[in-house]
């Protein structure tokens, strides 16, 4: 009957509108074990920030530092490049480690060429010599024994010329060197320092462009190596026959001992 039928439509609609006295709500913990993992980040992040004490700025995100550019060295050219090192120095050594021996490399192969001038120049004015004392008379024989003959003549020459060396030494130490008074290391090559390159340039030769730069670096490279290698051909010449340079070389023959002045 039709009466029957409306009854029983009437008692669903009660029962979809009033909650069974059997089912329980899901609690906020089974919530939130169904929430997206990345929802929960976000809130912890939430709860973190709010909890920052007031007026507190937030850390400041940490940029990843810069791949550096690791220091790539003048290596010369043949017959002594590239990298010839047979005795192992370079062999397990740092950066600046690597560093301070180049700039020894340089220092000394400044000092050979201007060494290497000194012999023939002073040994070519044998007769008209830059150091001259009348009871001793002038400097002779081979350059290898002119120090002795100056501190003979001169003997506080040496001793003056220990303030000179010394200012500049110190120029060029706090140009290529840290500072151990300052957390550095002892004997530690500044990483932004360039062996040799002490800004000393007088005659502005010194390319200005990268490869011009690189080549004259070769080149000095090349000259100093070849310098040093003559300087002590020279000292063993000289301590074999006692002669000079200049003589034996046969430059006597060919022009006068004191040039053509």
């Amino acid at each position: 009957p039709i009466h029957r039928m409306l009854y029983a439509l009437s008692i669903l609609a009660l029962a979809s509108a009033t909650p069974m006295a059997g089912i329980r709500r899901p609690s906020a913990a089974a919530v939130q074990q169904r929430t997206p993992i990345s929802r929960r980040l976000n809130n912890i992040v939430a709860k973190s920030s709010e909890s920052a004490a007031p007026g507190q700025a937030p850390e400041p995100a940490v940029e990843p530092e810069p791949i550096k550019k690791a220091y790539t060295y003048p290596a010369g050219s043949a017959p002594l490049g590239p990298y010839f090192d047979p005795l192992g120095f370079s062999k397990g050594k740092s950066e600046s480690e690597m560093k301070r021996i180049r700039e020894a490399e340089i220092t000394h192969s400044r000092v050979a060429m201007l060494a290497v001038l000194g012999f023939l120049f002073q040994e070519a004015l044998l007769d008209r010599p830059l150091f001259w004392k009348q009871e001793l008379g002038p400097i002779e024989g081979p350059a290898i024994y002119h120090f002795q003959e100056v501190s003979e003549r001169y003997p506080l020459f040496w001793l003056a010329t220990i303030p000179f060396f010394a200012f500049h030494e110190n120029l060029r130490a706090r140009i290529g060197w840290q500072d151990p008074t300052k957390g550095g290391d002892l004997f530690g090559i500044n990483e932004t320092y360039e062996p040799g390159n002490l800004g000393f340039d007088p005659f502005q030769a010194y390319p200005l462009d990268s490869a011009g730069q690189r080549e004259m670096q070769q080149k000095e490279l090349n000259n100093g190596r070849l310098a040093m290698l003559a300087v002590a051909g020279f000292m063993a010449q000289e301590l074999v026959n006692g002669k000079t340079i200049y003589e034996n070389l046969g430059l006597d023959k060919l022009v006068p001992p004191h040039g053509p002045v």
